[in-house]
């Protein structure tokens, strides 16, 4: 976990340069607060440890334009499940060429849309999905690059959500893609690689470092038994971040290290083939924090309540995910965590609870509360017009600039 990294100077919360006081006097709480400036890091951290890779943005860990916009300016490319998704991306700057689609349920709509735009790659599920790209590009009278996404049979990880090895939404059964895809009349179709997106919030290096194995050693059967050549292969991502004081850090340099061999004897029997992995809570989780006020304490037959004006409303991912996300007291960060409480929000359910049994200074009406590791479906995923109590800002800290969006 990087808040000391990424948010606290000299003892006080600090988003690249902008205070917590100047913050919260401009904003209403609840708000999010994003740090450029950790964002860019983690794209550096994971381009640097694998320069062979395209690190495309999956957008829906936090589709913020002005998020979105760091990464395109920083180089990488962008992963879009909707049409909406992708028409932010070329928002935000990310090129064409350097966009894939990826979605279980695409609509004729969207892929018109995709084809229209000119993106590089679109991953299909299933034949019938297959059949559907070819119809809308026959259409468009334009050519059409497709992944096969593939619900292999490798070991699966310890995560909470996993796509593979079993009965999936998700691809190609493995063991039947080779049958389901011959004899299908592609002509504005091109199979041009692999797409496998396996897990999510993996934070075990070795199995990262298995499924990378994998998945090429399955490119190169697949391309031979259906017949294309590797133009490009998307390992997914789900490289995971920590959340609880036990989670170890993930390793992208050890990760790199491990499969460096594998993937260079790939790309000299396969030159030109683009490897891709796609990333998002692992860029913006750590880069964002929510932040919500203390309206008042309460004790109640011996727990003390925390209520705030932000709860599963403006931030629900603690509950939808059963995820907890570590609290600080922002404006008390020097002071002792003396105080065992439940953080709570303004909704009229006892389920309301963000942040349970966490260890906090002396908590007051007034305090501000911050959960961390919020950059990635926090916004995105929450509940924000229950009870019509308005929505967060999202606001991005930017060398001493703060954007609201």
């Amino acid at each position: 976990m990087r808040f000391e990294e990424f948010f606290v100077r000299e003892g006080r919360f600090v988003a690249d340069g902008i205070g917590l006081d100047e913050i919260a006097s401009r904003y209403p709480t609840p708000f999010y607060v994003y740090s450029a400036s950790a964002i860019r890091t983690k794209y550096r951290l994971l381009k640097d440890q694998f320069p062979a890779f395209d690190i495309c943005y999956s957008l829906k860990s936090n589709p913020n334009p002005a998020v979105c916009g760091v990464l395109a300016h920083a180089g990488a490319g962008a992963e879009v499940s909707s049409a909406n998704e992708l028409a932010t991306a070329l928002g935000a700057g990310f090129a064409p060429e350097n966009i894939v689609y990826v979605a279980p349920a695409k609509t004729q709509a969207s892929v018109e849309r995709a084809l229209a735009a000119g993106i590089y790659a679109i991953a299909v599920d299933s034949a019938s999905e297959l059949e559907l790209v070819e119809s809308e590009a026959r259409e468009l009278g334009r050519p059409a690059r497709v992944l096969l996404r593939i619900n292999t049979v490798e070991r699966q990880p310890e995560a909470k959500e996993v796509m593979v090895g079993g009965p999936s939404k998700f691809g190609f059964d493995e063991e039947r893609v080779v049958a389901d895809v011959a004899g299908l009349e592609l002509k504005q179709v091109r199979v041009a690689g692999l797409q496998v997106y396996s897990a999510s919030q993996v934070l075990d290096p070795e199995w990262i470092v298995e499924h990378v194995k994998y998945v090429l050693k399955l490119a190169r059967r697949l391309g031979r038994e259906i017949g294309f050549r590797p133009e490009c292969i998307d390992f997914g991502g789900g490289f995971g971040v920590p959340y609880n004081e036990h989670d170890k850090e993930l390793s992208p340099g050890l990760i790199a290290g491990a499969i460096r061999k594998s993937v260079d004897e790939f790309r000299q029997a396969n030159s030109g083939c683009r490897l891709v992995f796609e990333s998002g809570r692992y860029l913006v989780a750590e880069a964002g924090v929510f932040v919500t006020r203390v309206v008042r304490v309460k004790e109640s037959r011996g727990r003390v309540f925390v209520i705030c004006d932000g709860g599963m409303n403006a931030f629900s991912r603690p509950l939808f995910m059963r995820v907890r996300h570590p609290a600080r007291l922002l404006n008390k960060l020097g002071q002792k965590q003396t105080h065992e409480v439940d953080v709570c929000g303004p909704i009229c359910t006892p389920l309301d609870c963000i942040a349970k049994g966490v260890r906090l200074p002396e908590p007051e009406p007034g305090d501000l509360v911050g959960l961390l590791n919020a950059g990635a479906y926090g916004y995105t995923m929450s509940l924000l017009d229950f009870m019509s109590l308005g929505r967060p800002a999202e606001l991005l800290a930017d060398g001493g600039f703060l954007v609201s969006s």
